[in-house]
């Protein structure tokens, strides 16, 4: 909160991005629509609230992406990902990709612990190692290696004419540097590179 007389530096808002589970369509463009117009307003951020298994929205760093398209200004955070349903290497991918379509905007937000409800899905998650799987802060440690493109692979070099890094692609060169040991890690993109726990 700001000192008393002191106004607000920056406001966002919160969205769970709801739709009709029979057609879904009207109720991602409503979300998009409302993130356009809350950039007219004036408003500083939008957060997306990740709904698995639910009528929101299930996949942030689409709707992220999309949402970069239609506004130029707007900060776009994820309220937050749960890393437990996500694989390190693959959504770093994404939010590089996201990352440099936005110009620097994104503001994800990653948690860490067992994914809710994961007892009922376990098996169709992960079929062989849903037992092994480990859901602790190492997951984010990852995630920040991959965007900060520490070496993923041990080749370098062309198959044929493919070529092949051994960090992910793209890499927007705007991660930070180190993540403290709460249970949640905010990633903060912008081209400081600074990072934050909540």
């Amino acid at each position: 909160m700001p000192e008393r007389g002191k106004a607000l530096g920056k406001l966002g808002f919160l969205t769970i991005g709801r739709f009709d589970e029979a057609d879904p369509r009207p109720g991602h463009e409503q979300t998009l629509s409302m993130i356009e117009r809350a950039e007219a307003l004036g408003f500083d951020s939008v957060w997306l609230r990740c709904r698995h298994l639910q009528p929101g929205i299930s996949s942030p760093v689409a709707i992220m992406a999309a949402a970069s398209q239609r506004t130029s200004r707007i900060e776009l955070g994820t309220a937050v990902i749960p890393l437990g349903l996500e694989n390190p290497l693959r959504l770093a991918e994404d939010l590089a990709t996201v990352d440099i379509l936005s110009g620097g905007r994104i503001n994800p937000g990653v948690s860490v612990g067992t994914p809710m409800l994961y007892d009922h899905y376990k098996t169709t998650l992960y079929p062989e190692t849903h037992e092994l799987e480990n859901f602790s802060k190492d997951r984010v440690v990852r995630l920040l290696e991959c965007l900060r493109g520490e070496p993923v692979s041990d080749f370098e070099g062309k198959v044929g004419i493919e070529d092949f890094s051994r960090r992910v692609q793209p890499y927007s060169g705007a991660w930070p540097t180190g993540c403290g040991t709460a249970v949640a890690c905010r990633l903060r993109s912008g081209r400081a590179g600074r990072a934050s726990t909540t």
